[in-house]
């Protein structure tokens, strides 16, 4: 069989990983390179994991897929600790991340599939051949016999034809947007915490992401907005946002975080799911087309890897 996967984030990575054994697997990412929300954004002599920053393990499926990353050191512990501000709450759950980027366990996955980035997307057409796919370029791929999305679910409603069984389970999931500002300093800031997680709005998060493990980079600190907030000012202007978010960090911090050298503002449309699908994926199998992602069953890292593996389990 011949697969198209849209989207190399940890589902669509990990479900090509599965089924790339026995079958023809594409990956399209519109992106320059793998991750998705695992992604870590590079700017010499800083890099940031603006996305995802840690993620827990809870199932045996999961920690064995992990096992290998941690026995080879590019997954470690961390936090340790988290400060609290305001009404914050996190788990005693164990928390991992990435090394030496949070894009490291996709950039691994990756390695040996046919991923083509800078590949965005936009329109997909059936006929008796298969399924073809239209880039924004005006491109065409093709023909496959399924398609895969695990772009967020608004992204695939839109894409996949309104025939597809899952569409009401698609049109029903409510996902959160997050801004993420990157900051980087000329040198190290005197902070009591390495991590932050706030029930203040703006700010929903701060780390320093230079201190955390395999990281050799310049001192670096990423803030992230709350997802409440971030849906009632997506469309703001970004200077505007950003000086919210600085404003905030700065009293968290007890510094003013506008010396900052390097500043740039990311605005994730999709980044948490308010209302996932509530089972691990979805399939027609009539039309031979299927999606998957942390959507279906909440907004973690470990959700993405469990909906590819029981897609893949499926097929």
């Amino acid at each position: 069989m011949n697969f198209a996967i849209i989207g190399a984030g940890l589902a669509g990575l990990e479900l090509a990983r599965r089924l790339s054994a026995s079958h023809s697997v594409t990956v399209f990412e519109k992106a320059r390179g793998p991750g998705g929300r695992m992604s870590t954004r590079r700017a010499t002599p800083y890099a940031f994991d603006h996305g995802a920053q840690y993620f827990t393990a809870e199932t045996e499926a999961f920690k064995a897929f992990l096992k290998p990353f941690v026995t080879a050191g590019s997954v470690a512990g961390w936090p340790d600790t988290i400060q609290l501000e305001g009404d914050a709450k996190v788990s005693d759950k164990a928390r991992f991340a990435a090394a030496p980027g949070m894009n490291s366990i996709c950039k691994s996955l990756a390695s040996g599939l046919d991923v083509r980035a800078g590949c965005k997307i936009d329109a997909m057409e059936r006929s008796q051949e298969g399924w073809r796919l239209q880039e924004a370029s005006g491109d065409i791929h093709g023909p496959f016999d399924w398609v895969i999305s695990t772009a967020p679910a608004p992204q695939t409603e839109i894409l996949f034809p309104k025939s597809f069984s899952g569409m009401e389970s698609l049109s029903q999931v409510e996902m959160l947007g997050c801004f993420a500002l990157m900051l980087g300093f000329d040198a190290a800031l005197d902070l009591p915490w390495s991590a932050l997680k706030s029930g203040v709005p703006p700010v929903g998060w701060m780390a320093i992401n230079s201190a955390k493990p395999g990281r050799e980079d310049a001192f670096s600190l990423l803030v992230q907005s709350n997802n409440t907030w971030a849906e009632q000012h997506l469309e703001d202007d970004p200077e505007a946002v950003k000086s919210a978010l600085l404003l905030t960090a700065s009293d968290f911090a007890g510094i003013d975080l506008s010396i900052a050298t390097h500043q740039v503002l990311h605005r994730w449309r999709y980044a948490a799911t308010a209302t996932p699908v509530g089972e691990p994926y979805l399939i027609d199998r009539d039309l031979q087309i299927a999606a998957c992602g942390d959507w279906c069953l909440g907004s973690k890292v470990e959700a993405a890897f469990l909906s590819a593996n029981a897609l893949a389990n499926a097929l």
